[in-house]
């Protein structure tokens, strides 16, 4: 059966039992029940394989601050929409990158306006907050306070805090800051799932997961609210699974599969650990947050506890390395580990040395192909002329690497097929042609990161990812035939329903 067709379904107790083609859109016969949709067309579930599920629901009260042009947009935004979290105020969503000139913020932007309110203001990529006098206040932040190991304090020429804290140093202030009732928790949850399930989504891989927020994945999935399965990756970067007795589970719209943790920070924030220098700033180069040796210890223990999957956050090439590295090491240690999936999280910068390297480890290149679109002119601006060697989907697909796919949401939009059309086009936004073309890959190699290899990346494959007999019914049906349309149109495909465990979503 071709991937994407139209044609019968039948489906019993949440599996496929038959399928056949047919002309004229998609007719599913679920328990018994026939439900007629004309002029669609169905592939397997798209899965967005990293994201963050409570990050979206939150940005849909917190990131007023996404495609602000300026800081005093910024500002204006917070006075307009006039939220607090008990007395904060508490945003994301900028970025610099869109300013001119393209240049950090400072405290005092903030005070003028927010003299005695704590602010604190998350960057776009979360690898960055924005902060006022208030809050380094509350953080006991001054001109001695010291830059925290895998952090950064910026300071003025004085040297004291401009109110920007980079990666680590955002810990120091963040954990003043108001925690969400479990209620609010909950109908983020829902609210996040219900916009996946709209735009086509039936599985997302939850990265970084607080443990705190498990038990409400779970309470939720048994009561058949997720309109999406959620695979958890547990937050581990200071054993935070341990501190929680947290181990796997299993279950159909919920389970704790992996462990994740950050090797680097972002390339936007010059966080990236980088080989070399920044070509933009040559007194960096970025901030690397685990060494080799930590990553191994925690991954031990990650393999102890029965997991089976290690998840690493790698932008820059210099954390690639590391990560590599560290999972060398870890099969110098263990005779056999099939059983786990090693993935690397965004794969964003690979020195070509270590591309074949992912293969020969077992690494997953777990990409966000949204984020090419949306960075190209600032990875110019970074890397300069190793900017060659940045987003290289056919690169991996050539050397025989597992490629999956996600958004990073609430980062750039959950809608996959904005992703799968960034594969295939690689067109940045605001320009006109294909940048680095060299590696735009096919649209049966896009769907397929979104399908079966985003299973494979979970050990997942031998359920879901194909339409056929004994499949489980996770099924997207989209307006038109997404292999056959013009590239350029992927995008404006509109998704008609969504099938998860035998449970229909209409959407149109």
């Amino acid at each position: 059966m071709p991937a994407c067709y139209q044609g019968e379904l039948t489906i019993q107790r949440g599996k496929i039992v038959s399928v056949a083609e047919s002309k004229g859109g998609v007719t599913l016969i679920i328990d018994g029940k026939r439900k007629e949709i004309p002029d669609a067309w169905v592939l397997p579930g798209l899965v967005d394989a990293h994201a963050h599920v409570v990050g979206l629901g939150i940005a849909c009260r917190e990131g007023y601050l996404y495609g602000a042009n300026s800081k005093q947009e910024c500002i204006e935004r917070i006075l307009q929409a006039n939220i607090y979290r008990d007395g904060w105020i508490v945003a994301r969503g900028w970025n610099q990158e869109l300013w001119s000139p393209a240049l950090f913020p400072t405290r005092w932007d903030l005070d003028e306006y927010f003299p005695d309110t704590p602010v604190v203001l998350f960057r776009v990529d979360g690898h960055a907050v924005w902060v006022n006098t208030k809050v380094l206040n509350i953080a006991s932040i001054t001109q001695s306070t010291p830059d925290p190991v895998g952090g950064a304090i910026l300071r003025n020429s004085d040297g004291e805090p401009t109110g920007i804290l980079i990666d680590a140093a955002a810990d120091l202030v963040t954990e003043y800051i108001p925690r969400l009732s479990l209620t609010e928790i909950e109908h983020a949850i829902i609210q996040a799932l219900f916009l996946c399930s709209q735009a086509g989504l039936t599985e997302i891989h939850d990265m970084d997961v607080l443990p705190e927020d498990l038990p409400i994945f779970t309470r939720l999935a048994e009561e058949g609210k997720l309109p999406c399965r959620v695979l958890s990756w547990v937050r581990g970067q200071h054993y935070e699974w341990r501190d929680h007795g947290i181990l796997p589970t299993v279950g159909e719209f919920h389970r704790v599969v992996g462990v994740k943790f950050f090797a680097d920070g972002a390339l936007g924030s010059r966080g990236a650990a980088l080989l070399e220098p920044y070509s933009d700033e040559p007194s960096n180069s970025g901030l690397l947050l685990l060494t080799k040796e930590e990553l191994v210890e925690r991954f031990k223990c990650v393999i102890e506890d029965g997991f089976s999957s290690i998840a690493v956050h790698a932008i820059g090439d210099r954390a690639v390395r590391v990560v590599l590295d560290a999972f060398e090491s870890l099969h110098t240690l263990y005779p056999s580990l099939d059983d786990i999936r090693f993935r690397i999280e965004h794969s964003q910068i690979v020195h070509p040395d270590d591309i074949r390297r992912y293969a020969s480890l077992g690494a997953i290149a777990s990409v966000q192909p949204i984020h090419c679109i949306s960075d190209a002119q600032m990875a110019e601006q970074r890397l300069g002329a190793r900017v060659h060697n940045s987003y290289r989907w056919r690169s991996f697909l050539e050397h025989g690497v597992l490629l999956c796919a996600g958004s990073d949401f609430p980062v750039e939009s959950y809608n996959p097929l904005l992703g799968i059309e960034a594969f295939c086009r690689r067109v940045p936004t605001a320009r006109q042609e294909s940048w680095q073309p060299q590696e735009c890959i096919s649209i049966v190699d896009a769907v397929d990161a979104y399908t079966i290899n985003a299973h494979r990346a979970a050990d997942m494959s031998y359920r879901r990812g194909r339409i056929a007999p004994g499949m489980d019914a996770d099924i997207t049906i989209l307006d038109r035939n997404i292999y056959a349309c013009p590239l350029e149109e992927l995008s404006q495909a509109r998704t008609l329903a969504t099938v998860v465990g035998g449970k229909l979503y209409e959407h149109a």
